[in-house]
């Protein structure tokens, strides 16, 4: 595998990983709102 290809694959690594931690911090966020809405209101 040439070194610019090399670059080029690691990126695409990269930025899949990027996304998927967007989408877990956004998942954790959601469940945290949903938590704190069914909390306050059983109050």
């Amino acid at each position: 595998m040439s070194r610019a290809n090399l670059a080029v694959f690691e990126r695409s690594e990269f930025s899949e990983f990027a996304a998927n931690v967007n989408f877990l911090s956004l998942k954790n966020l959601a469940s945290n709102e949903l938590f704190f809405a069914s909390f306050i209101s059983l109050q």
